[in-house]
């Protein structure tokens, strides 16, 4: 080979070698960061440099509020409801067992009537009208005589707050009729007193649980001036209609 032939030889390989560089697709890669390198600053002269993000402060976070504030604390009650005014007019029956000697008992049936007025929150006080009557019976072969009597004083009820349940408690005069054991006429009077318990089945009606103390004055057997004080008894059952 001679000069004129290598060095022919040797421009045909140098213009090949970029050639080939160029189709390698690493080659075609590491051009195009070079260029973009270059290219970055250049478009970036003119230009201020972008100024670092601040920093804010962050909003502090709302507390959560108390219990108390956000919710009805768990002891807070309402106050409780008054109960309805349970005055006005009232019939009474009752029934159950009398006493005029002791350990002889005799039937009790009794009715009376009357009015109450509300007093207060859980009260009433009124007045009463009544009557009663004691059966006959026998008592070791010996005749007990009927007792017929009748009543008027006051009534009073209170109730046990917004409970269903009262008291009852009543005074005030009788006067009873009875035949002793030769068949006269006997009269007596005196004064009465009763304590009980009740429950209200509604608006309108009740029982109640009654026991009632009867004292009296009837001459003496041993001078025509003297009296003897007695008392009789009754426990009854009774029922309530008010309007």
């Amino acid at each position: 080979m001679n000069k004129l032939t290598a060095v022919a030889v040797s421009v045909l390989l140098l213009s090949a070698a970029p050639a080939q560089a160029q189709s390698i697709p690493g080659w075609k890669a590491y051009r195009a960061q070079q260029t973009g390198q270059q290219a970055a600053p250049a478009a970036n002269a003119g230009q201020a440099p972008a100024a670092p993000p601040q920093a804010t402060d962050p909003q502090p976070a709302a507390l959560p509020q108390p219990a108390y504030q956000t919710a009805a604390a768990p002891y807070a009650t309402r106050p409780a409801p008054k109960p309805a005014p349970n005055g006005g007019l009232f019939v009474g029956v009752q029934g159950g067992s009398g006493w005029v000697y002791e350990d002889v008992d005799q039937r009790a049936v009794a009715v009376s009537a009357g009015y109450r007025w509300q007093a207060g929150d859980y009260s009433q006080v009124g007045i009463e009208l009544g009557a009663g009557r004691l059966d006959e019976t026998t008592w070791r072969d010996y005749g007990i005589p009927e007792v017929k009597f009748n009543t008027i004083g006051a009534n009073a009820r209170f109730n046990f707050g917004n409970s269903p349940w009262f008291g009852v408690a009543r005074l005030g005069y009788w006067h009873a009729r009875s035949r002793d054991g030769w068949d006269r006429k006997v009269t007596a009077d005196g004064a009465y007193g009763s304590l009980g318990v009740g429950v209200d089945l509604g608006r309108h009606f009740n029982l109640q649980l009654m026991y009632t103390g009867y004292t009296y004055a009837v001459d003496s057997y041993y001078g025509d001036d003297e009296y003897d004080i007695n008392r009789a008894d009754t426990v009854t059952l009774g029922a309530e209609v008010r309007f």
